[in-house]
C-alpha cells in the first residue's frame, strides 16, 4: 500500500499501484493509477474542514493523532460508492470519522478517453490536534 500521509490543511489523493481492472454489475472498476486522468478531489479545503469536524473529540482532547488509510471506489459521477469503503485506522474511533469524511467529499471522476469511469483509489487522512 502506498503510504503517503496528508495533512488536514493540504489533503491530496495517494494512488495505489497498478492493479487489474475489476468488473462489477455497475460497470468496470479501473485502478486510478492506471487511468490517464485519475479522479481528483473537487475541493481539498472542504475535505480539510470535514477532517477537522469529524475528529473524535475524546482523541482531540487527549492530543492523539492518527493516520487512516482508506480504499474506495469513486463512481463515474464523482461520488464515493458507500459500500466500497475500507479503512485501516490506528484506533477504532478514527475509522467511522474517516469514512464520514470520504463519503462527504466529491471528486472529479476519473476518465478513460472522454468517458468518466469508476476508479479504485487509496487515500490517507491525517488527524492531528
Amino acid at each position: 500500500m502506498l503510504r503517503r500521509t496528508l495533512a488536514a490543511a493540504a489533503i491530496a489523493a495517494a494512488l495505489s499501484a497498478a492493479a487489474p481492472t475489476v468488473v462489477h454489475a455497475q460497470g468496470e472498476v479501473f485502478d486510478a493509477s492506471a487511468l490517464p486522468s485519475p479522479p481528483k478531489l473537487a475541493s481539498p479545503p472542504m475535505a480539510a474542514r470535514l477532517i477537522a469536524r469529524t475528529y473524535p473529540e475524546e482523541l482531540r482532547r487527549a492530543g492523539t493523532s492518527g493516520t487512516v488509510y482508506l480504499k474506495f471506489i469513486v463512481g463515474a459521477d464523482g461520488k464515493v460508492e458507500p459500500g466500497s469503503i475500507e479503512a485501516d485506522a490506528p484506533l477504532p474511533a478514527f475509522e467511522p470519522a474517516a469514512k464520514q469524511v470520504i463519503q462527504g467529499v466529491e471528486f472529479t471522476p476519473g476518465k478513460k478517453g472522454d468517458k468518466a469511469v469508476r476508479a479504485r483509489m487509496e487515500m490517507a487522512l491525517v488527524y492531528k490536534p
